[in-house]
């Protein structure tokens, strides 16, 4: 993220900080996390190792967006865009089998928007600007 307009690492920093936010405190509290959630550990008993898995995964993610050089952030947002994607896809496939109530199954698609939305628009930026700087040399 280092060298980006303010712009776009406001952008990142959001992205950053909703994934690794979320991602700590499900770490730290994989129960709490998975009852906000409408998956009460009693229904899941393995789930909390789940939780912690996933958890480890997008705070890895979040470190590594803050700390990419600029050539590497592209493919870095293409990878955390493609894992929202599917995060949204999974949350609706498992409501759409009665697995999460409706309210349960937005608040899943939720904390993926939350991250897709900024990670999208930096990404966009992103392109655009290598391509103004592509017609300028």
């Amino acid at each position: 993220m280092r060298g980006q307009p303010a712009i776009i690492a406001l952008l990142l920093a959001l992205m950053c900080l909703v994934r690794f936010g979320l991602s700590a405190f499900a770490y730290a509290a994989p129960e709490a996390l998975m009852a906000e959630l409408g998956a009460p550990l009693a229904a899941n008993p393995q789930m909390s190792y789940v939780v912690r898995v996933w958890a480890v995964r997008d705070m890895v993610i979040a470190l590594l967006v803050l700390l990419a050089r600029p050539a590497w952030l592209p493919a870095l947002l293409i990878g955390c865009i493609a894992i929202d994607c599917t995060d949204i896809l999974s949350a609706w496939l498992s409501g759409r089998a009665g697995q999460f109530s409706p309210k349960d199954t937005m608040g899943l698609m939720g904390t993926a928007v939350a991250a897709l939305v900024p990670e999208t628009l930096a990404l966009l930026l992103l392109r655009r600007r290598a391509g103004q700087t592509v017609k300028s040399d």
